[in-house]
């Protein structure tokens, strides 16, 4: 754009030269005028978007932490999961697939995305994400849940454990990102996955 700039500044200095040895070139330097200015328009435009880019980075989202603010009274209490229902849940997604013949391994504290690594015996991984509700209601992943459903496709699954503090049901769904529909919550980063979605569209394995 610079370089545009420039030599239409030369081209006009020649076209006012000429205009004072009696040339009537007074269109020409018109068009050239307005199609500088287009170009000294354009500039500043380029130059704003190239530094709105330069803060912009491709690299992997890093989790750092969620912080979520509610008043006692607007608690929603079918998303209310403590440690002991989620390790109720994690106990019947574990056991369910050592019955399966698989060897699955606890990452969950280890913050990959999914909470179980299984292998099965032609060392076939199952990437699993373990939800679970103390009675019935909608579950949530996380964007790094997310993407990694989206990274390993066929192979991610969403393991839903609901009703675990009296009768469990587990509920399980190969690909969500492909399979479920879901809300997504923007200012949370979450994506909400509806409980009537897992319940018609998860293979139901225990009751």
């Amino acid at each position: 754009m610079e370089y545009l700039i420039l030599k239409l500044d030369g081209e006009l200095i020649s076209l006012y030269n000429r205009k004072e040895f009696g040339e009537n070139v007074d269109l020409a330097i018109r068009n050239k005028e307005e199609r500088k200015e287009k170009y000294i328009k354009a500039s500043e435009e380029l130059e704003v978007q190239i530094q709105k880019e330069k803060t912009l980075t491709m690299s992997a989202p890093h989790f750092i932490g969620i912080i979520r603010v509610k008043s006692p009274a607007h608690t929603d209490k079918k998303m209310v999961s403590n440690k002991e229902i989620e390790l109720i849940g994690m106990k019947i997604a574990m056991d369910y697939e050592v019955k399966n013949g698989r060897k699955p391994e606890d990452v969950s504290s280890e913050n990959l995305g999914f909470d179980i690594r299984s292998k099965d015996k032609d060392h076939k991984i199952r990437y699993i994400e373990v939800k679970t509700r103390a009675q019935v209601g909608d579950v949530a992943l996380t964007q790094n849940e997310w993407f990694k459903a989206k990274r390993f496709e066929d192979d991610y699954y969403l393991y839903a454990v609901v009703n675990s503090a009296l009768k469990p049901k587990l509920y399980i769904i190969r690909n969500p990102v492909e399979n479920l529909e879901v809300e997504q919550k923007v200012e949370s980063v979450r994506y909400i996955i509806a409980f009537n979605e897992i319940e018609t569209k998860g293979d139901k394995e225990i009751e």
